[in-house]
């Protein structure tokens, strides 16, 4: 069996800066939030369009580099603006400078046959709602470092659509009873540093709003549930259990809006000291651990004070 890799979020810095970054979505909030992730990890233009027609405007306007779009929308949705943009190729509009801009569908649709739909309207690479900072990072990155050949025909005009995308894959394929010597060291490795991106991601993120708010919590929440399935698959116990802390914790208080701030801040505290501390140093990462875990129980005693 072919062994499949961590998706990556490390894009070179010059990379992104140079970058032009169009966002379209109707929703004002989503357009934010992506567009602070995206400034937030260095993207030098970031420009919105609340839909299709719109966004047509901005590709004359921008010339952007990437073109991230919704699937629905009114006026003109995200696969009819990907089916224009790629009609220039043969009849050139002067609206739209470059007929070949990657074009990266975020969807919450994921069936065969709509992503089948999609790759024929000429779409690059998808991120699937909700996605988290390292989801629309690891897109940039498979679009400027692994491009696809520009393919123009009579069936089909757009990116060579024969390399296989895993929509839902958040990590290295493996069992959980599987027995520990067959967790690959490099595998667990890059765990480890996608797991070190998503969350130098998220604090960027939330720097750029200028703290936590409902949407960067619930972003952290399924920051975590990769973390801990990460952490899972490559047996990283300490990882697993301390992503695994902030999880029950957050259940128990009705949701991540609900947390409280010195938890959310100590959970990132020290799941940053295990990734940045020797790997085999496991006593060291089982007492950060246990300091967590003393944190929430102490948070947890006063809630049930209060509460009384």
């Amino acid at each position: 069996m072919t062994k499949r890799q961590l998706p990556s979020a490390e894009v070179a810095g010059e990379a992104l800066a140079s970058l032009k970054v169009l966002v379209v979505d109707d929703h004002a909030n989503t357009v934010r939030l992506m567009s602070d992730v995206l400034r937030a990890a260095g993207v030098g233009q970031v420009f919105s369009a609340p839909e299709g027609l719109s966004a047509r405007e901005q590709l004359a306007r921008r010339a952007p580099d990437i073109v991230f779009t919704d699937w629905r929308m009114p006026l003109m949705d995200g696969l009819e603006l990907t089916r224009l943009i790629r009609m220039a190729a043969v009849r050139p509009d002067p609206r739209i400078p470059n007929p070949e801009v990657p074009v990266i569908m975020v969807t919450g649709h994921r069936s065969a046959r709509e992503v089948e739909e999609a790759r024929e309207a000429g779409v690059n690479e998808f991120v699937i709602k909700p996605f988290t900072p390292a989801a629309l990072l690891s897109r940039i990155q498979l679009v400027l470092s692994q491009p696809r050949p520009f393919i123009v025909s009579n069936a089909y005009i757009g990116p060579d659509r024969r390399r296989r995308t895993e929509l839902s894959y958040s990590g290295p394929l493996r069992r959980t009873n599987d027995p520990e010597e067959v967790v690959d060291i490099v595998e667990r490795r890059a765990a480890r540093e996608t797991i070190s991106v998503e969350l130098e991601a998220m604090r960027r993120l939330i720097a750029t709003r200028g703290g936590v708010d409902r949407a960067t919590l619930q972003m952290t929440y399924r920051v975590m549930q990769h973390t801990r399935f990460r952490a899972r698959q490559v047996r990283d116990r300490m990882l697993e259990r301390a992503s695994d802390a902030l999880l029950r914790y957050a259940e128990e208080v009705g949701g991540m809006e609900h947390c409280d701030a010195e938890v959310v801040s100590e959970h990132f505290n020290v799941l940053s000291r295990i990734l940045e501390a020797d790997e085999h140093d496991a006593a060291g990462a089982a007492r950060l651990v246990r300091g967590l875990e003393s944190l929430i129980r102490r948070k947890r005693a006063a809630r049930a004070a209060v509460a009384a």
